[in-house]
């Protein structure tokens, strides 16, 4: 019993298949522009009650009102540190700007946006420092409350990125398992101290469209009943249940199990995050409910096709390929994956933008599988993810800062293993738009 609770909550706090997909981020230690705290991921099942005192604040410091007007968007930290989908619900609209300020161990946090659509609900905040040298761990575990009644449970990632010395940026992202009001107060506060508490509000935004798809596929010890697709203005949502073996299960068979998602045009979808959990085993079989989110989609495409496949985590270091650009197409091999072939590269100010084609496996692990170097093994890593070219299929950007002239930079990628696609268990979906 023991080891199926705490199985259990592996599951309910499963870590965002991003990191779980991109195994390659052990080997690159991709850093952002500015320095980047660690990006976390917590979860509980259950909320205690308690009195407790709020400190919400209706004001904004004048560090914060006057580092917020030097965001891409004023007052938006989704802007900055935001993923593809939360900059596009920003874009359109959807969020519903905030102000309110709490006090965590002489540091001040400020929360900037609240942003949901049905799908996750998004939290952006300002972060500033009495005492840089001693950055605060803020985004710890946390009780949440709806309109004042503890939550049933959750899951939540994010992270911050640095603005200046002293002063983050952060985006949070947070699954519920339970229905919530199209627009409510979300309470959030410290499982231990209860120190501050903030309620947030929060208001349902945008249109979404739900596609049933229940069908089954059956491989060796496991089965994936497909329940259905959401197309969320800021993501896109694919809800399905595994149903595996009790020894497969407890003996982590599937853990690293993960997605490749492609449309009707092949493009692959950038995962964003993922989590869910069940019971335990019954007649010998355990049924666990998940929910995997991906880029969002302007338009609802005529199909979509999933492909589950077993991550490949190895300790052992890959091998790195790399050659100087000579102003000409430059071709990477990637391994078993496929290839990379460096279209151009613009350069403005200390940054490089680098536009090439992926051609293999897995277009998006691909894509960032990169990184510059220098003569003396120095490494410079994209300041974000990469990003598809509008209009393309694999065709991808990612920009990089340093002062070393681009005659004594490397484009360098690593040789990377070929996916264990289980393909008993694919499916493509037909959708009705």
């Amino acid at each position: 019993m023991e080891k199926w609770e705490q199985q259990l909550k592996n599951d309910v706090n499963t870590s965002l298949p991003t990191e779980v997909d991109q195994r390659i981020s052990a080997t690159l230690q991709q850093l952002p522009r500015k320095k980047q705290r660690p990006k976390f991921i917590f979860g509980l099942t259950a909320a205690v009650i308690a009195l407790i005192v709020t400190t919400s604040l209706p004001f904004l410091s004048p560090t914060i009102a006057e580092t917020m007007k030097k965001l891409p968007v004023v007052g938006s930290a989704f802007e900055f540190v935001g993923n593809i989908g939360m900059k596009k619900g920003a874009d359109d609209g959807l969020a519903t700007s905030l102000g309110e300020q709490i006090e965590f161990d002489g540091h001040l946090v400020t929360f900037t946006e609240t942003l949901y659509d049905g799908g996750e609900i998004h939290l952006g905040y300002i972060l500033e420092m009495t005492n840089p040298a001693q950055p605060p761990q803020f985004l710890g575990t946390f009780d949440l409350l709806i309109n004042g009644k503890p939550s049933g449970g959750y899951g939540m990632g994010g992270h911050e990125e640095e603005i200046e010395e002293g002063l983050y940026a952060g985006a949070v992202s947070i699954r519920l398992s339970e229905e919530v009001p199209d627009s409510f107060l979300l309470g959030i506060r410290p499982h231990e101290g209860r120190s501050w508490f903030v309620q947030l509000p929060v208001e349902k935004q945008g249109d979404q469209k739900s596609v049933l798809v229940n069908q089954k596929r059956e491989t060796d010890g496991l089965a994936i009943v497909y329940d259905k697709v959401t197309f969320f203005p800021t993501s896109t949502q694919l809800t399905l249940r595994l149903i595996m073996d009790e020894e497969d299960f407890f003996n982590d068979r599937f853990m690293l199990l993960d997605y490749l998602v492609t449309d009707d045009q092949g493009r692959v979808l950038q995962p964003f995050s993922g989590g869910g959990g069940g019971g335990g085993p019954e007649n010998g079989k355990v049924t666990h409910t998940f929910e995997q989110y991906f880029e969002p989609l302007d338009v609802v495409p005529s199909s979509i096709t999933i492909r589950p496949y077993l991550g490949d985590f190895k300790e052992t270091v890959p091998k790195s390929i790399k050659k100087k650009w000579m102003n000409e197409e430059l071709i990477l091999s990637q391994g078993e994956m496929g290839e990379i072939t460096f279209l151009d590269v613009k350069k403005s100010d200390d940054v490089f933008t680098l536009t090439y084609e992926v051609s293999g496996l897995d277009a998006y692990r691909q894509a960032n599988a990169i990184w510059l170097e220098d003569g003396d093994g120095n490494r410079y890593y994209s300041l974000k993810p990469a990003l598809r070219v509008d209009g393309t299929t694999h065709q991808y950007q990612s920009s990089f800062e340093t002062t070393v002239p681009l005659e004594e930079l490397y484009f360098t990628t690593i040789s990377l293993n070929a996916p264990n696609f289980l393909e008993e268990l694919e499916i493509k979906i037909e959708l009705d738009r």
